[in-house]
């Protein structure tokens, strides 16, 4: 079997961590047959190239192809995004037609994220009657979420509202994803299959000895992730007990200043972004990881921390009850209350120990390992193959 993604966001040398997630659905899914991933980037500012570069990897049944543009420059910037939009096309529509050269048309495409690969996946459908299917992880459908799909014109919402009716499946990433766009775009064929989780480093190890609390929070440090509400709880506790709070991920000026106007900096550590594997063995030293989001359509660093033996500390959002049970591996929290934030804080000081954190590994493990999500997609894929024209 052979099958073509497109995925609209993918890591690359200019944004190494964007996307990460789609990387790990790739990796578990060529654990049963051959997958060739296709995503395009935009060169800004010309960092990579001048021109177009393109970078190819393969390790087993994965082959990733990654093609870098720099946009051409105007001094009108509508011009500028439309020929860069025509790059993208160009571009994405070349790579599809080798593909077929050296290979011979794919089964169907797999789409990640419906704008704008999904362009791409509806000109394929139409030019040589392949079909496809999409995964979505977005968060821009829910209503409260910013950025938003209604920020986006009507000529944008009419295409998206296309790529995703014209797939012949649908999965989610959560059933709170899943029931949103059943309601959103009446589409059928439709099922959850959860992100992945590497247990090759994500797993619990003997902690070393410590005589404080280690909190951990990762995320983009966006609007989305709320991560000022965390630094104003940690701020009516900081003199109750001993901890520090580890942050991974870009934090800004602002939030920085809000640490030193909180009295926080002997307590948070600012650790940047890193891979995956050293982001593992932190966290794997912490006792409880926060993510306080105002929406979110899964959270893939909530399974991480559980693989690890470590609760979460959520805020109480219908999706993160597909993850969290309260008092198993987790405890949850009203949304947009610090005080209520800073109480459950506390009551964890006094409850950590109640958790079996072997436990909450082994579930993790058991439910969102490469093997056992890679097979769903496999197994999807054998469905829709009789199926095909």
């Amino acid at each position: 079997m052979k099958v073509l993604w497109l995925a609209s966001i993918y890591p690359s040398k200019l944004f190494p961590f964007n996307g990460d997630f789609i990387q790990r659905h790739a990796r578990a899914t060529a654990l049963f047959c051959k997958i060739e991933v296709l995503h395009i980037v935009k060169d800004e500012h010309g960092d990579l190239t001048d021109d177009i570069q393109e970078t190819i990897s393969t390790a087993g049944n994965l082959t990733e192809r990654i093609i870098y543009y720099k946009p051409v420059a105007t001094s009108i910037k509508i011009l500028d995004r439309l020929l860069s939009s025509l790059q993208y096309k160009r571009l994405s529509r070349n790579a599809v037609k080798k593909y077929i050269t050296d290979n011979g048309k794919p089964h169907f495409f797999h789409l990640h994220i419906a704008m704008k690969a999904g362009l791409t996946a509806l000109w394929a459908k139409r030019k040589y009657n392949i079909p496809y299917l999409i995964t979505e992880h977005w968060g821009g459908y829910l209503e409260e979420a910013v950025p938003n799909i209604k920020d986006y014109n009507f000529v944008y919402q009419h295409y998206w509202k296309k790529i995703i009716t014209g797939a012949i499946a649908a999965t989610f990433v959560s059933a709170a994803l899943q029931k949103l766009m059943i309601k959103k775009y009446a589409i059928v064929n439709t099922q959850v299959i959860p992100n992945v989780v590497d247990t090759c480093i994500f797993y619990p190890v003997e902690k070393q000895p410590a005589h404080k609390i280690r909190f951990i929070h990762i995320s983009t440090m966006i609007y989305q992730k709320n991560p000022e509400a965390i630094l104003q709880a940690l701020a009516l506790i900081k003199d109750e007990f001993q901890f520090e709070m580890l942050l991974y991920g870009p934090v800004t000026e602002m939030q920085k200043d809000l640490i030193t106007k909180q009295g926080l900096k002997d307590k948070i550590l600012l650790m940047g972004e890193v891979p995956q594997e050293a982001l593992a063995k932190s966290m794997q030293q912490c006792d409880a990881l926060i993510l306080y989001s105002r929406f979110e359509t899964f959270g893939c660093v909530l399974i991480e921390a559980n693989a690890c033996g470590i609760p979460v500390i959520v805020s109480d959002l219908e999706v993160f009850h597909e993850i969290v049970e309260e008092g198993v591996n987790g405890f949850f929290v009203p949304g947009e209350n610090v005080q209520a934030l800073a109480e459950k804080l506390r009551e964890f000081v006094k409850q950590k120990d109640s958790f079996d954190k072997d436990l909450i590994a082994a579930h993790a493990a058991e439910k969102y390992n490469y093997k056992k999500v890679g097979q769903q997609f496999f197994q999807l894929y054998n469905r829709l193959a009789p199926k095909l024209p």
